[in-house]
């Protein structure tokens, strides 16, 4: 297969990827000289970046105590979520069987958790201590001795309500939900957060380049799905997503499905993968053959729009004004209607978090802030065209963290 636009050597990308390389100073102007590489070609592919310190935790759990006392809050009760992964480096996952960290100013660290589970559980986590209950104990009457004296107690926001329901019961404490102290922490991302997710978007560009090369005329979305999971596995993670041709993709998450390849057809995936617990997301839109005008029509608009959006994305900007920066360009070329949701979300251990770029979010973004800024159009039964990339707001304007493709790739044999 070949491309009507000239690609450059695997030696240029892997001397470029990903520590940094692909960054921009500048939201207007495409990634330097890379190119991910075609399929097969994974000999020197970087290794994954070390994995954060268990110090960065510990920090974390200062900081979430911070955050929950100027909140009023004496103790913060964490179940297995990503906010337990963010604070304490660990995410056994839920059961009826209750684990669970406790928080409180003073005292260590505490993870709850089954007997038969203790060891499993405190293999990776980055606790103080661990308290365990037998499969006859009541787990939330030692939760609650363990929070004794706490008349204010912030539940990660995910808890269920039967679980809140027993602490309730045994604390005897007002509980309250304390999702905008984890918010707090985790919007603003670390320097090694985002080398994480620009790593993981440098891997989802490179398994969507070599997924590319591989495409013929014929195959089905689902075949072609698989394909892009072990182009993923080449490059050392575990990822895949969406995979849509011609008029599944103005679905704006649809398929994979059965539908096969045609010449001219539209080739949507919106994938990503995860490095170090961190996410990207990343979608891009080709042509597979001689595209129809208005497919190239619609593609210009389009990036124009992500160039907008992306000049607006900054720093102190109002998230509705970003997305209505973008959604402007979409309206002045006559598809407003077909703009379908909002210009973007927060990215980062979870592949959609707080900020959001929406009409009605009207709280500044800060630096450190980690947004997909992906503006697409969705013609019903014709095709659709979504370019999306991952950015960091900075005081200055913004940094790529993938990098951006400036024109319509077209695939050909």
């Amino acid at each position: 297969m070949t491309r009507e636009r000239t690609t450059l050597s695997r030696r240029r990308l892997l001397a470029a990827a990903p520590a940094g390389a692909l960054a921009l100073a500048s939201p207007l102007l495409a990634a330097p000289d890379t190119e991910p590489p075609a399929s097969g070609k994974t000999s020197a592919i970087p290794p994954l970046p070390p994995p954060l310190s268990p110090d960065v935790f510990r920090a974390r759990q200062e900081r979430a105590l911070a955050e929950a006392k100027k909140r009023g809050f004496e103790a913060l009760v964490v179940l297995p979520s990503t906010n337990l992964g963010y604070v304490a480096n660990t995410d056994p996952g839920r059961s009826e069987r209750l684990i669970a960290l406790i928080l409180r100013s003073g005292t260590p660290a505490t993870l709850l958790t089954p007997s038969f589970e203790e060891e499993r559980v405190k293999r990776d986590a980055v606790v103080g201590r661990t308290v365990s209950w037998r499969e006859h104990e009541d787990p939330a009457a030692l939760a609650a001795k363990l929070l004794s004296g706490a008349s204010r107690i912030g539940l990660e926001g995910t808890t269920d309500v039967f679980t809140a329901g027993r602490l309730r019961a045994a604390t005897g404490a007002t509980l309250l939900d304390a999702t905008a102290v984890f918010d707090a922490l985790r919007m603003v991302k670390s320097d090694a957060e985002k080398g994480f997710i620009r790593d993981a978007a440098w891997r989802t560009t490179a398994a969507i380049a070599a997924t590319h090369e591989r495409l013929r005329e014929g195959m089905t979305e689902q075949e072609v799905g698989e394909i892009l999971a072990g182009e993923f596995r080449k490059l050392l993670v575990r990822g895949g997503g969406l995979v849509q041709f011609g008029a599944s993709a103005a679905l704006p998450h649809g398929g994979p499905g059965e539908r096969r390849l045609q010449r001219g057809d539209v080739v949507l995936m919106d994938c990503g993968c995860r490095v170090r617990g961190y996410s990207s997301d990343v979608t891009r839109t080709v042509a597979f053959g001689t595209p129809a005008d208005d497919v190239r029509k619609v593609y210009a608009a389009v990036d124009e729009a992500q160039r907008a959006g992306l000049y607006a994305f900054r720093a102190g900007a109002v998230p509705e004004e970003v997305d209505r920066a973008a959604r402007k360009v979409i309206e002045d070329a006559g598809w407003g209607d077909f703009f379908t949701h909002r210009l973007g979300h927060g990215l980062g251990m979870d592949g959609h978090e707080p900020p959001y770029l929406v009409r009605g979010n009207r709280v500044p973004l800060a630096a450190g802030n980690v947004c997909t800024i992906e503006p697409g159009v969705y013609l019903p039964g014709r095709f659709g065209v979504r370019i999306e990339d991952d950015a960091t707001a900075t005081d200055g304007g913004n940094e790529l963290l993938s990098n951006r493709t400036p024109e319509l790739l077209v695939l050909a044999r």
